[in-house]
């Protein structure tokens, strides 16, 4: 038999070896996304930053908004299964989170009443 052949025969089934045991570790050990959005939607209109940053780590991102009341824009990391990042808007000197949207799609989750 061709010994070049059966070594890169080798090769090719170690690499498919390789590749195939990667997928599965991706496939069970990565997060689906689906426990941040749950907690997202969880999280009570009126809930605080520390409340916010406790569910769902700390923001990724921050944009100020409105300087003279100090409102900013937060961005939570999201998997893949949402659209777009988990946005909050807060008031930083209160600490008060003014409106939560868990996805990207449609309206705000919720916004808190004044």
């Amino acid at each position: 038999m061709n010994r070049p052949a059966v070594i890169v025969g080798g090769v090719l089934l170690v690499a498919l070896a390789v590749v195939t045991a990667m997928g599965e570790y991706v496939r069970w050990h990565l997060p689906s996304g689906g426990d941040e959005l749950a907690a997202c939607r969880a999280l009570p209109p009126g809930a605080s930053v520390t409340e916010l940053v406790a569910v769902l780590g700390q923001p990724v991102a921050r944009q100020v908004v409105d300087v003279a009341d100090g409102t900013v824009s937060l961005e939570f990391s999201t998997p893949s299964i949402a659209a777009g990042r988990i946005q909050a808007s807060v008031q930083e000197p209160t600490g008060k989170v003014l409106a939560l949207r868990c996805s990207a799609d449609g309206p705000d989750t919720w916004a808190a009443k004044d």
